[in-house]
């Protein structure tokens, strides 16, 4: 029997977020909902939705700007890869690890 194991190729760990931010790419500036992000990704909920291989800028509330290049539409979602420097992708991924910590043990926000 052969098993088959999924191997994530991520850098960095996927957090479901389920915040509001902001993006901004060539002449748009919107208001977005965050759903999952990662220090090096985010999966975007925005009207209209950025064209392939588009730049954008992602603000993440507590985390501050994000440059990055869209690369995938999944319905009415549009993924991101971001760019941050090492010094920002660190910081990113600290924050974000607070934030799935919180989620899955509320009385951390008590």
């Amino acid at each position: 029997m052969t098993t088959k194991v999924k191997i994530d190729r991520r850098r960095r760990r996927r957090i479901a977020t389920a915040i509001s931010g902001r993006i901004v790419y060539p002449g748009i500036d919107a208001e977005c909902w965050i759903n999952q992000m990662s220090a090096t990704s985010a999966l975007v909920e925005v009207v209209p939705l950025p064209a392939l291989e588009t730049p954008v800028a992602l603000d993440v509330p507590g985390i501050g700007f994000s440059r990055g290049i869209t690369v995938r539409h999944t319905g009415q979602h549009v993924c991101i890869r971001l760019d941050p420097s090492l010094r920002k992708e660190q910081a990113m991924d600290d924050r974000l690890s607070d934030l799935a910590k919180t989620q899955t043990n509320p009385s951390l926000t008590d």
